[in-house]
């Protein structure tokens, strides 16, 4: 599927409603919580797959000069439509082609190194090596592989630690291949200079009924060394 394609089916996800209302994730109390108490908090940093401000905005309000990326025009234009200001901070971009002239002090991806296969997460990881800045923070939260997968689907790849990628055959992302991370998979992909500051951790989301099984989550936090 390509770009343009990957692009409108999300357009078509904003405007029925995506995240509309949704509170922001625990995971942004962390985020926050660990910037407020580190070196970078008044620097520049990038959220990656911001979307159209369930998490981000959180972030902002709290005086963060952070700005957001996102391969929807639909979701920016929602965004920007809920806080004006931030519209000149914004960037409609896919960020396995996205190139910047600057680096940032960190980088946040929350839900959204797990779309695509194996060479798309492979991307994901070199990008944050190539914009991180020395002593910058990485926070992500991505599939694991311990989710109970209920739509319909097909796997598509296996890797040697335990990762995998589906291809749903139904449902809003049908069509779409979407990844599912193993713990030993993370470390392997983080730049060799990257330094765990959280272990990744599995937060697990109950179904809600009538469906069954789990949906989880890795958190973690990594640092690039000072130069």
């Amino acid at each position: 599927m390509s770009q343009s394609q990957v692009s409108a089916r999300w357009d078509a996800e904003y405007r029925s409603g995506r995240y509309a209302g949704e509170p922001p994730l625990p995971f942004v109390d962390e985020i926050r919580a660990t910037l407020h108490a580190s070196s970078v908090a008044e620097r520049r940093g990038l959220y990656i797959g911001c979307g159209n401000g369930r998490n981000y905005l959180p972030l902002v309000r709290s005086g963060l000069r952070l700005y957001g990326l996102d391969l929807s025009s639909v979701a920016l234009h929602q965004l920007a439509a809920r806080e004006p200001a931030l519209s000149m901070r914004l960037i409609c971009a896919d960020f396995r082609t996205f190139v910047s002239r600057c680096r940032f002090s960190y980088v946040i991806a929350i839900q959204v190194f797990q779309h695509g296969a194996a060479a798309d997460v492979a991307k994901y990881f070199a990008g944050v090596g190539s914009l991180l800045s020395p002593g910058g923070l990485f926070f992500l939260r991505a599939n694991a592989a311990s989710t109970h997968v209920r739509r319909p689907h097909t796997v598509i790849e296996r890797n040697d630690f335990g990762g995998f990628t589906v291809r749903y055959e139904s449902g809003p992302k049908q069509g779409l291949p979407v990844h599912f991370y193993a713990r030993d998979e993370l470390q392997a992909l983080a730049p060799d200079d990257f330094a765990l500051v959280a272990e990744p951790r599995e937060a697990v989301t109950a179904r809600t009924p009538p469906e069954t099984g789990h949906w989880v989550q890795w958190e973690a936090i990594w640092k690039r060394p000072e130069a």
